[in-house]
Parts: structure tokens; C-alpha cells; sequence
């Protein structure tokens, strides 16, 4: 059982010498004693508390078992039976769908009674209720820029380039927004492929980290991993609408100027609603950590491209960066001048990178501990860098020059200007 290590100095298993972040409990660097205790910081509640905590040990359970994962062969990663179960309970759902509007459409055409209508009208709306969800391209580009063809041409050069030496499709849209991530979608019924790369990311990088980012991102297109999540969406988003659909509402009848028997009929629908809104939530939470489960996983085998594009230094250089996002996020502020936003940031978050450079190896594995999560959809940052660290060191297959590197820093800082601007205008209004 982890416990608290307030009045020990060295590891009660190897004597090891303990380490430590902020407000944090002390645990082995070594033999990773103690790196699973974990206290909830917002307290609601013994029963939440204890599922929090019951989330956290089993998410640090699960990725370390992961951890040491064959690194081989990238397919060996996938679990194909949780695939399986994912896609027959959406092939489920989808034969339902379409037995429900074919009987629905025909009581409508038949009507041979109020209830025969009131029938077909039930199954159609369930149908409709059913019906797979593309996602759309102008929701996904609403918080931020769509990148026109004919802009950032050093930058497309370098993910066609990656792209074709880990053998994945160039994405057909390349957009910014203002996060510290990235991201590889396809939307719509045509499935574009979407290439989203945050902006604030993209400035805490050094160029060859850049290369290990965008070589992740298009391993995940490599791999087909958006096609097949299409297969999944239906069991992971049918079940959460429903409940969330069924839940009744707060408040007391009284209070809702309910009396007699509307205020007992109320009652009687909140216990039943409620407890089939329950119902639905557990399965769609149990379908959730399945999915997170295989994610993780997808998510080492997208590494493993970055490692092909970039080499094991850099990739593991950028693992590192996205452990240390809680200490840069602070440092990009919209009180920089305005037209040197991005070169201001860019020495800032450089400058904290260097100073915080030796304590690297204890934040990144507080991650371990700190991101920990059963419904997590990425391995911790920690886990991550364990398992790529076990690899065979790889060199690069594509370098930036010097040169290329200060176009492509060039046309990145264009939106974080844009960035600026937005955040300014922000505070005005």
C-alpha cells in the first residue's frame, strides 16, 4: 500500500535516496516506491474520493504493465479483442438503427391506426437518434486557422517529406489553433484527413522535436487510426447521449410548483429515468476504458513512427516537453509586445527548458503519478519515455537544416502572432 513519506529521507525497499516535486509526496526515483500514492485534490465526497483514487492505481497499474510491451512489432501493440468487442457492439447499434427506421417507415406507410402512427413515429425518431456522426470539418476549425494551399510551403515540405519516408498519406488539411497539442483527425462522410498542430506546442519546440511531433501525428494517418476509430464511434458516444438524454431534472416537486399527482408521476420518472440514466452511464464508462485502453496503446505505435522520422533523441526530447507543459504554460502571457510576440515567447520557454533541463528525469516521471487515468487516451508522459527508451537508438531519417528550419519557425510565428492579436482583444473587450 503507498503511504506517506513525510519523515523519510531514503527508499524503505532499495535505500535508494527519495525525490520530490512541490506540494507533492516524496517517492523513489529508483524503484518507483511510493510513485503510486495519489490524494485527490478537491475533495467531494468519501464515495467520489475513493473512485478517484480506485481510477488512479488502476490507470498506474495498467500503464506500466504497458510499459513493458513488446517494441518489435508496431501491430503487436493493438489488442484485437477489445477492437472486436468495439466494433460488433457499434455493428449492434447500427442493425438496430436500420430495423428501426425500415419498421418504422412502414407502420407510417400502413397507419392503419393512431397507434400504428405513434409506433412508426418512435422507431423513426430512434433512428434518427442512431444515425453515425461524420463529425464536420468547420466545428473542428471553429478555435482556429485553417492554413490556405498556398501558405506555409517550408512547412508542407516537411510533412510530405515525413510522410512519405514513414510511408502515411499527406493529410488533405493543415490548420493551427492555440493549445499545447496536436492532433490527427478525419471528419466528414468523405473523411478529410486533418492535421491540427497548437501553436503554443510548436513554440516550446526545437527543430528536430518538431520533426518527432509531426512524425507522431501523421504515424497516426499511417496506421489508418481515424478509419478505425469510425468503426468504434457508435459504441463510444450512443450510450453517454442516451443517459445524459434520460437524466431527470434537479429540484424538489415542490419547488418546481409541482403538486398532487403530477408531483408523484414526477417522482416516479425521476426513479426510473434515473436509474436507467445510470444504467447507460455505466456501460458507456466500460465501453470508454476499453477504447482508453486500446488508444494508449495506439498511441506508442504512433512513437514508433516519430522514432522512424525523427530518431529516438528527439522523440524522447519531446516526451519530455509534454511532461513539462504544467511549468511552460505560464510563460506565454499576452503582455509581450506586440509584433515580437512569438520571438519573446519563443526565448522564454527556451530559457525555462534549460534551467529546469536537470530536474527533467523527476517531472517526467511525476507524470507518471500525476496523469495517471483508467479513461486516459495517451500513455503517461513518463511511461512513454520508459517504453521508447527501451528501443534500439535510431538516428534520423529527416534532419532541418538550419535554414529550414528558420522558414518554418517563420511561418509558425505568423500564427502566433494571430495568437497574440486574439488574446489582446481578449483583454480589451
Amino acid at each position: 500500500m503507498p503511504t506517506t513519506t513525510t519523515a523519510l529521507d531514503d527508499c524503505p525497499q532499495c535505500q535508494s535516496a527519495l525525490v520530490c516535486v512541490p506540494d507533492a509526496e516524496r517517492w523513489c526515483g529508483v524503484c518507483e516506491w511510493n510513485l503510486d500514492f495519489y490524494e485527490p485534490r478537491q475533495r467531494t465526497g468519501w464515495v467520489w474520493n475513493r473512485i478517484i483514487r480506485w481510477d488512479h492505481r488502476a490507470g498506474f497499474q495498467a500503464d506500466r504493465l504497458l510499459a513493458e510491451l513488446s517494441r518489435q512489432d508496431p501491430n503487436a501493440l493493438i489488442a484485437p479483442g477489445v477492437f472486436r468487442v468495439l466494433v460488433g457492439v457499434s455493428a449492434a447499434l447500427m442493425l438496430t438503427m436500420l430495423v428501426a427506421f425500415f419498421g418504422g417507415v412502414l407502420l407510417l406507410v400502413e397507419h392503419t391506426g393512431f397507434w400504428h402512427v405513434v409506433a412508426g413515429l418512435a422507431l423513426t425518431i430512434l433512428a434518427l437518434t442512431l444515425l453515425p456522426r461524420f463529425g464536420r470539418l468547420k466545428k473542428l476549425l471553429e478555435p482556429g486557422y485553417r492554413v490556405p494551399d498556398d501558405e506555409a510551403p517550408a512547412l508542407r515540405g516537411l510533412i510530405e517529406r515525413i510522410a512519405g519516408e514513414i510511408g502515411a498519406p499527406v493529410p488533405d488539411v493543415l490548420a493551427f489553433d492555440f493549445s499545447w497539442s496536436a492532433t490527427a483527425v478525419s471528419v466528414g462522410v468523405r473523411q478529410t484527413t486533418v492535421l491540427v498542430l497548437g501553436v503554443r506546442l510548436l513554440l516550446a519546440l526545437q527543430p528536430q522535436e518538431l520533426v518527432a511531433l509531426l512524425g507522431h501525428e501523421l504515424g497516426h494517418f499511417g496506421y489508418g487510426d481515424s478509419e478505425w476509430s469510425l468503426l468504434t464511434r457508435p459504441a463510444l458516444t450512443v450510450f453517454g447521449a442516451y443517459s445524459r438524454a434520460l437524466r431527470p431534472r434537479r429540484g424538489d416537486p415542490v419547488d418546481l410548483a409541482m403538486h398532487g399527482p403530477i408531483a408523484i408521476g414526477f417522482q416516479l420518472w425521476r426513479l426510473v429515468a434515473g436509474t436507467l440514466s445510470i444504467l447507460l452511464w455505466g456501460i458507456h464508462i466500460g465501453l470508454n476504458l476499453l477504447d482508453a485502453r486500446r488508444s494508449r496503446r495506439v498511441e506508442l505505435r504512433a512513437d514508433l513512427a516519430a522514432v522512424r522520422a525523427a530518431g529516438t533523441a528527439a522523440t524522447l526530447s519531446l516526451v519530455d516537453v509534454l511532461a513539462q507543459i504544467g511549468s511552460l504554460s505560464g510563460y506565454i502571457q499576452h503582455h509581450v509586445p506586440a509584433g515580437e510576440a512569438a520571438a519573446t515567447w519563443r526565448r522564454m520557454l527556451a530559457s525555462v527548458r534549460t534551467r529546469e533541463g536537470p530536474a527533467a528525469p523527476i517531472v517526467r516521471q511525476h507524470s507518471i503519478r500525476a496523469q495517471a487515468s483508467l479513461l486516459a487516451s495517451h500513455p503517461t508522459p513518463g511511461r512513454r519515455h520508459q517504453w521508447l527508451a527501451g528501443l534500439p537508438a535510431t538516428a534520423p531519417t529527416v534532419v532541418l537544416d538550419d535554414a529550414l528550419a528558420a522558414r518554418i519557425r517563420a511561418e509558425i510565428d505568423l500564427y502566433a502572432e494571430a495568437m497574440h492579436a486574439t488574446m489582446l482583444d481578449y483583454v480589451t473587450d
